[in-house]
C-alpha cells in the first residue's frame, strides 16, 4: 500500500469508473481536511499498476472518533479488496477509533461490518442525462414542469443569477437556513458550505444558482462539478405560491450552467428510499424526478466496530432516526 500524493495520479483513477462521484475526488480530501479531519489518500500497487485507491477521513465526534470512507470501494478487480480492507483496519487500530464507517458505492462484499444505524448517507439518487440539446431535455420532463421552466422565464420579475463569488453563500445560507427550519431538518453550517465552495472553486468546479423574484432570493442551488458529472449538492427555498416556478428554474439554468461547463449528467442527489408518499422526502423526491431521469441504487451504510463505546453510538443513532 502507497499513500497517493499526486492530485493527477489520484483523480486519473478515478475518472476510469463510471460510478465515480465527487466524494472520491481529490478536492474532496481537501475539504475534508479543512474540516479539521486526518486524512489517507492510499493506493494498492500490483505489478507496478495502481489496482484501487481509498480515501479515509479520521472524523472527530463527541460519540466517538471514527474513519469515514465515502462511496467505497474503486477497485479494478473484487480480488484485492480483502487486502485494502485490511489496510483500512490497520490505520483504525493505529488511530485507536470506536469504529470505521463505509457508505459503499457497490455491493462488494464488506467482510466484518455490520448495517450502520445512521441513515444520512443517500441510498438513491435521481440523474438526469443531460448530454441531448436543451429541448429534448425539456422535453423529457413532466409537462408541467417544463410549462413552468418556459414560463417563468419570460416573467420579468424572475431573475437567474449564477455566481461564482463565495461571498454569495452568506445569503444562500441564510435561505438555506430558513429552509430547514421549515421543514425540520438539520442544514449543515456557513463554515461547512463555505469550505466547501473555496476549495472547489480553486478548479471552477462548483458554482451557485440562485433565483430571485422581485429581487428577493427565494430560491438557489449549490452544484459541484467532477469528471463530466454535474452534482445538486445543497438546496434551498422559500414556501412559493405554485404560479411562481422559481425553483424549478433555478434547476433549468444550473442544469444549462452544467452543460457549458462539459458535464453530460445531472445528480440530483438523494431522494426518498422509496416512493412512500408519506416519507418526509416525498414532496423532494417528487420535484427531482420531475425533471426526468432514473435512479441510482446505493447500499446502507457499513460500520465496523472498532470498541465497545461503538454500541452507544448505534443506539443513539438509531433512537435518533
Amino acid at each position: 500500500m502507497i499513500e497517493i500524493k499526486d492530485k493527477n495520479v489520484w483523480d486519473n483513477f478515478v475518472k476510469s469508473f463510471p460510478q465515480r462521484t465527487f466524494v472520491n475526488s481529490w478536492d474532496w480530501g481537501e475539504f475534508r481536511k479543512s474540516l479539521g479531519d486526518k486524512i489517507w489518500r492510499m493506493g494498492l500497487l500490483k505489478d507496478g499498476e495502481l489496482e484501487s485507491i481509498f480515501l479515509a477521513s479520521k472524523v472527530y465526534a463527541k460519540k466517538g472518533n471514527f474513519l469515514l470512507l465515502n462511496h467505497f470501494p474503486i477497485i479494478k478487480e473484487s480480488s484485492v479488496l480483502e487486502e485494502v480492507l485490511f489496510n483500512i483496519k490497520k490505520i483504525a487500530i493505529k488511530e485507536k477509533v470506536s469504529f470505521v464507517r463505509i457508505a459503499p458505492i457497490s455491493n462488494e462484499p464488506l467482510d466484518g461490518f455490520i448495517d450502520s444505524s445512521s441513515r444520512v448517507f443517500p441510498t438513491r439518487s435521481w440523474v438526469l442525462d443531460i448530454s441531448t440539446s436543451e429541448d429534448e431535455i425539456l422535453s423529457g420532463m413532466r409537462k408541467e414542469y417544463s410549462r413552468r421552466i418556459r414560463k417563468a422565464s419570460r416573467n420579468k420579475d424572475i431573475e437567474v443569477v449564477i455566481s461564482n463569488n463565495i461571498n454569495d453563500i452568506d445569503l444562500f445560507y441564510s435561505l438555506m437556513d430558513t429552509t430547514s427550519k421549515r421543514q425540520g431538518f438539520s442544514s449543515f453550517s456557513k463554515e461547512y458550505l463555505k469550505k466547501e465552495f473555496d476549495v472547489f472553486s480553486l478548479d471552477n468546479n462548483i458554482f451557485l444558482s440562485l433565483g430571485y423574484y422581485k429581487k428577493r432570493l427565494v430560491a438557489g442551488a449549490l452544484v459541484v462539478l467532477y469528471s463530466g458529472k454535474a452534482f445538486y449538492h445543497h438546496g434551498a427555498s422559500e414556501a412559493l405560491s405554485s404560479t411562481i416556478s422559481v425553483p424549478q428554474i433555478v434547476q433549468w439554468v444550473a442544469i444549462k450552467e452544467a452543460k457549458r461547463r462539459g458535464a453530460t449528467t445531472y445528480d440530483f442527489w438523494s431522494i426518498a428510499p422509496d416512493d412512500n408518499p408519506s416519507h418526509k422526502w416525498a414532496g423532494l423526491t417528487f420535484f427531482k424526478k420531475s425533471f426526468g431521469g432514473y435512479a441510482i441504487n446505493y447500499p446502507n451504510a457499513k460500520d465496523l466496530p472498532m470498541s465497545k463505546r461503538y454500541w452507544l453510538t448505534y443506539v443513539f443513532e438509531k433512537i435518533k432516526r
